[in-house]
């Protein structure tokens, strides 16, 4: 599904070399964790997969087109099938659970009642369908992640991408957090988790692609039991 091919990503500031010669595959529904230290570039992939930012060589593949040439009209329509979920939990305080998912679905278009029906069976998934009413200043920092989770997930998205996740979670909410990334990745969707948290995946079925600061190349670790 996607393919770095000798990818190099200079930021302008240092001139450093993010990635250099950085080829790497993923193929339709793995789970990955990208790891490695601060600085090793897991952001900047994202951002990379995400368009934010450009690439300074090689190109990126994503289901067989090369995304360089996507241009700012199609740009909407290429991020509409990819999920996000960020380290902060970005809600809007004035809307209840189930209307801050519900805004990802009405901004792509989508019926207030198909809405319905979509967002009660992703809420359900996740476990958090009692708290449709709720708002998130009442939430638990994972719950208020979970909601982040169903919002990226309320347009089926091909592929899930989310940036140290975990960040600002207690243990065990961490592992449960972790969990459902594994539980979606069985529903077909390839996920793609940047983190520093390798704990909190112990026991799931992951393929690891570790960066390493200032060489930017991919290898890969861990088994189909990583966590073990």
């Amino acid at each position: 599904m996607i393919r770095f091919e000798h990818v190099e990503k200079r930021y302008e500031e240092s001139g450093m070399p993010v990635f250099h010669d950085f080829s790497e595959s993923v193929r339709q529904g793995e789970f990955i964790l990208l790891t490695g230290e601060s600085g090793a570039g897991k952001s900047t992939l994202l951002r990379l997969l995400l368009k934010e930012t450009p690439l300074t060589g090689g190109r990126i593949l994503v289901a067989g087109q090369d995304i360089s040439r996507i241009g700012a009209r199609e740009l909407p329509f290429y991020r509409r099938k990819i999920g996000v979920v960020f380290q902060e939990t970005l809600l809007v305080s004035g809307k209840n659970v189930y209307e801050n998912v519900e805004l990802a679905r009405l901004v792509a278009g989508a019926g207030r009642k198909e809405n319905r029906m979509v967002i009660a069976s992703l809420l359900k998934l996740l476990g958090i369908g009692h708290l449709h009413l709720s708002y998130p200043e009442q939430l638990s920092g994972g719950e208020r992640q979970k909601v982040c989770l169903a919002r990226a997930l309320a347009n089926y998205p091909s592929l899930l991408l989310a940036d140290e996740p975990t960040g600002n979670l207690s243990p065990s909410e961490s592992k449960e957090i972790m969990g459902l990334f594994e539980l979606i990745h069985r529903q077909g969707i390839t996920v793609i988790v940047a983190t520093h948290d390798r704990a909190s995946a112990e026991g799931l079925l992951y393929r690891e692609i570790a960066l390493k600061k200032g060489e930017g190349y991919g290898k890969d670790g861990g088994s189909e039991a990583s966590g073990q």
